[in-house]
């Protein structure tokens, strides 16, 4: 019977504590903890992300390096943003992205100087020429001898224009159109693909600062609940109702929380300098995340069949593997038809002066139209050097694209199988949170009433810490998986111009 009394006592305790009402009187008759404010104990609240750079120096315990925490404004970027503006202002100033965009102009390049060779080539030449005379021989009247006379300098001045048109070449000229354009398609494709990791990057870059400010809040939340303790086992003994041995274990778990915060200052200086960098900014620029998005995905996890699908339709990567097939097919047609006869039209039209001792001649009008017709023989095999390339390639192309797809299947099918695990891991961590806040209330209860020991109450406290810690974890891990299957299926950015 003194036993379910006990029970109930405390019982009536855990409803007073929940419900924030006054302790009953003579509740604390049996406690050893005094009637300090100190000694009310109660767990604090969920952490929540909070700005970079909040009250806490750096490191909070230890030698200040003010320097390294500190931030430095930059021109035309706002100190905190959205994951939005963060991927603007990367695809704006990332250098690796300007590498991608560049590659990409110089493929579009090479695609419009393909299409050139469907038109005329046009050119014109002006040239000046000065040859010097000499003595011309001849026979007299009535006998032989020198009757020559010497001729003097005579300038040529001619202008001429020329046109040049292919008449047929056996379709190799439209064949590496083909394979041009082909290729250009491939290189847009890569490029989106190259804007969706970038996207991916930042994502990542930006819900790693969060996560590690989370963090940042949770150790502090900790170091603060092990300190009140200690503060109260310390009152204790100092009256007397408390061995000195009892805050043995409150320094030890006060001491391991504030190592934590520290350590988890350093990562949200380091999770800060990859998001800065990855925006192509210097490291120490003054940008952090502004708040959380929430999540893009459907309550509903997606079926395998339906992600892979979206994918084939969706990555660039993927497709960009199919038009290199079909232009590397294109490129083995060029090759052969480098075996083919063509032919070609030329017209010439232009202008020639002649300048011969001192006399100026007239412009004299010459046009010239005529066809070409070749036909290779033999060229020391290079043409069939050629096509052996070109067939390479197209080996390669199909290699490629099988490597792409299976690449994909691979990517889909761990990031759908990572959301789903993030996903039940996230709900278990909210039930352990939510336990571990119940059962630091019931253990600061029982310790109120001398029915749970010291140990306990400290056990109960590092569980909610811990269980705190879990919860950060498990809600970015969740976050991040969730961009890494946005990523996989190809849907990451797909509006986006880069």
């Amino acid at each position: 019977m003194k036993a379910l009394g006990l029970y109930a006592g405390v019982a009536a305790l855990v409803l007073a504590l929940a419900s924030g009402a006054a302790l009953p009187a003579g509740a604390q008759t049996r406690s050893k903890t005094p009637t300090t404010p100190s000694a009310k104990l109660t767990p604090p609240p969920t952490p929540s992300p909070a700005p970079s750079g909040a009250a806490l120096p750096y490191p909070a315990y230890g030698s200040p390096a003010p320097d390294v925490a500190q931030l430095q404004p930059a021109a035309s970027v706002p100190p905190r943003i959205t994951l939005e503006q963060a991927i603007a202002i990367a695809a704006a100033k990332s250098p690796a992205f300007a590498i991608e965009r560049a590659q990409y102009d110089a493929i579009r390049a090479k695609y419009g100087a393909a299409k050139g060779a469907l038109f005329p080539s046009v050119g014109a030449d002006a040239s000046v020429s000065r040859s010097f005379g000499g003595s011309n021989t001849g026979s007299g009247s009535g006998g032989s001898g020198n009757n020559g006379s010497t001729t003097g300098p005579n300038t040529q001045i001619s202008i001429q224009g020329k046109i040049s048109q292919l008449i047929f070449d056996g379709g190799r000229v439209l064949a590496g159109l083909k394979q041009a354009k082909e290729g250009d398609a491939a290189g847009q494709l890569t490029l989106d693909r190259e804007m969706q990791t970038l996207r991916f990057n930042v994502a990542n870059a930006y819900f790693a600062v969060l996560q590690a400010q989370a963090s940042v809040d949770a150790a502090n939340q900790s170091v603060h609940q092990f300190q009140v303790t200690q503060d109260s086992i310390a009152a204790q003994i100092k009256a007397g109702s408390a061995a000195r041995s009892d805050i043995a274990q409150a320094q030890f778990q006060a001491a391991r929380a504030r190592g934590l915060l520290v350590t988890a200052q350093g990562q949200v200086i380091a999770a800060q300098s990859t998001f800065a960098t990855t925006l192509g900014l210097d490291a120490d620029t003054e940008v952090v995340p502004q708040e959380r998005p929430q999540s893009a995905l459907p309550s509903q996890t997606p079926t395998y069949a339906k992600s892979i699908g979206q994918a084939f339709l969706l990555r660039g990567d993927y497709l960009a593997a199919q038009h290199d097939v079909t232009g590397a097919i294109a490129g083995v047609r060029y090759a052969k038809l480098g075996k083919f006869p063509s032919i070609n039209a030329t017209y010439s039209d232009g202008v020639t002066r002649n300048v011969s001792g001192g006399q100026v001649g007239p412009f004299v009008h010459g046009a010239n139209l005529g066809a070409t017709l070749s036909i290779p023989i033999f060229d020391q095999n290079q043409t069939n050097y050629a096509i052996a390339q070109a067939q390479s390639q197209l080996d390669q192309a199909n290699a490629g694209l099988t490597q792409t797809k299976l690449g994909v299947e691979q990517q889909v099918r761990t990031a759908l199988a990572g959301v789903i695990s993030s996903r039940a891991s996230l709900a278990q961590a909210q039930l352990e949170l939510n336990a571990a806040k119940v059962g630091l209330s019931a253990s600061q209860a029982r310790y109120r009433v001398g029915a749970a020991t010291i140990l306990d109450l400290v056990t109960a406290e590092a569980n909610y810490s811990q269980a705190q810690t879990d919860y950060v974890n498990a809600l970015y891990s969740t976050q991040t998986a969730e961009q890494n299957y946005e990523y996989a299926v190809g849907t990451t950015g797909i509006d986006a111009a880069p």
